[in-house]
């Protein structure tokens, strides 16, 4: 069970609870303070024209509504409606489980003037996981109205789940007020980027041990790493990285060169540029999934007469396009030392083994072709690191003429977790295959940390003799997305 508070949402557990199909309880607090939004709304509405309540959204926004022959409230369906057009491939239970538990936790917030029975029925279909069908054309990063309508025909039984499947208990109506409201976010942009963050948040940690691993199959230079190089770092993460790097090889026996190539001389800089933006974006996205950035932003309590809306632009998500165009670029970046890496664990000058890592040194081809999956895994990581937040666009008849894109960012950072996860896997492969052959134990390394990863990867197939390999691929690449390797800490 995770309780929605609308103050903080843990990443960690918002991650593990969209895997799991966790339940989740609104707090007694975060009712009172959608119900206090809600009246807060209705009051202002009273005195002053709102957007979206009283009036038509974009180019539409100067039409004032017409609520129809004796009273019927037909706008909010209207719109819901009209906006639930998506189109491309399905996104997974992972990613839209994580999107309704970050719209639940934004509605929480009380920014929103939404019904309290609409949050409700939310939290219901995430505890029946009843899950809508969320397809990847339709947000542009200026609120994901295709993905939330969609989930809105999904509380109204108009749509069925993605499991063609209706919900037992839909919902009868949707009032206009509640329109708008439910819709105004960019919770589906956020959920792709917590599931990313997360995912390549493990990667760095099993990266990080797993180069070390390299490291020590090519009797790298450990005094790079040195306290006195982390201490004229330019950046923390770089200096912590190099610290980090230094305890993982504590122990290391005589280097082999004066001076290492760049891909184990400048770990400290290429994984410490990834933990960097990493950590960047963590902050961000610790706000985002609290926010209510809901246009208009409603506020204060109509008991007090405080009570109000603001009509803004929070909802553009700029930051959160140039933080994952960071990421990604330091993602792309560290591609090619790890390439590097891959390359020089396969030649014999560097291990003292046959090349590429083969049986033996008659023609086999041992480990070749896994250079070619990681470089076209790192051609497709490139070719999507272009940076999306210059993207822009003019639409609605011109009422927006600009957008972050950030959802194009985020679905591509998504699309990268798959492809990172092969070149570190292959990495993984590579680096434990050559310390086997090598004759190594994990009882050499001091580090624990370093133990576990060389005793997880003597899980993986110990045969060296020419065969096919996609199942090693697979199978270690699933390991490096687990924290800890998977393995027993």
């Amino acid at each position: 069970m995770i309780e929605i508070d609308g103050r903080q949402l843990d990443l960690a557990a918002l991650a593990a609870a969209a895997t799991a199909a966790t339940q989740v309880r609104l707090a007694p607090s975060a009712l009172e303070r959608i119900a206090e939004s809600q009246r807060s709304a209705q009051a202002t509405a009273k005195a002053r024209p709102v957007y979206g309540r009283s009036t038509g959204v974009g180019a539409n926004r100067s039409v004032t509504l017409n609520r129809g022959v004796e009273g019927a409230d037909v706008h909010g369906l209207n719109l819901l409606r009209s906006h639930a057009v998506d189109a491309g491939r399905a996104l997974n239970r992972e990613t839209v489980r994580a999107m309704l538990i970050i719209r639940l936790s934004q509605l929480a917030a009380g920014s929103s003037g939404i019904s309290p029975a609409v949050a409700q029925a939310l939290a219901g279909l995430i505890n029946a996981d009843a899950l809508p069908e969320v397809r990847e054309f339709g947000g542009i990063g200026t609120a994901d109205l295709p993905a939330l309508s969609g989930t809105a025909l999904t509380l109204l039984g108009e749509r069925p789940t993605m499991d063609g499947q209706n919900v037992t208990a839909p919902l009868e109506g949707w009032a206009t007020e509640d329109a708008l409201p439910f819709i105004s976010s960019n919770a589906l942009t956020i959920a792709q980027a917590v599931v990313a963050h997360q995912k390549l948040t493990t990667l760095l940690e099993n990266l990080t041990a797993i180069a070390a691993l390299s490291f020590a199959a090519m009797s790298g230079n450990r005094e790079a790493f040195s306290p006195h190089v982390a201490q004229a770092a330019d950046t923390a993460s770089v200096a912590n990285m190099a610290n980090v790097l230094y305890d993982l090889l504590d122990g290391h026996h005589s280097p082999a060169r004066i001076q290492d190539p760049y891909c184990l001389r400048t770990l400290p800089q290429v994984l410490g540029a990834m933990l960097e933006e990493l950590e960047a974006l963590q902050a961000l996205l610790e706000r985002l999934v609290v926010a209510g950035h809901e246009n208009p932003l409603v506020f204060g309590s109509a008991q007090d007469g405080s009570n109000g809306v603001a009509h803004h632009g929070l909802f553009q998500m700029t930051t959160l396009g140039r933080r994952v165009d960071a990421l990604h670029l330091a993602v792309g970046a560290a591609c090619a030392t790890l390439l590097r890496r891959i390359d020089l664990l396969c030649d014999p000058s560097y291990t003292g083994l046959n090349p590429f890592l083969a049986a033996d040194n008659a023609g086999q081809s041992g480990v070749m072709m896994l250079e070619y999956v990681a470089a076209a895994s790192a051609g497709r990581i490139r070719a999507s690191a272009q940076p999306t937040s210059l993207q822009t666009v003019v639409l609605s008849l011109g009422a927006e003429e600009d957008a972050s894109f950030g959802s194009v960012g985020t679905s591509q950072l998504s699309a990268t977790v798959d492809a990172f996860s092969t070149i570190v896997g292959i990495e993984f492969l590579c680096a434990v295959r050559a310390l086997r052959l090598q004759g190594r134990t994990s009882a050499e390394f001091r580090s624990e940390r370093l133990r576990t990863a060389f005793d997880a990867g003597l899980g993986l197939p110990a045969s060296v003799q020419d065969r096919d390999l996609r199942g090693d691929v697979q199978a270690a690449a699933r390991m490096v997305l687990s924290p800890g390797f998977g393995y027993p800490m």
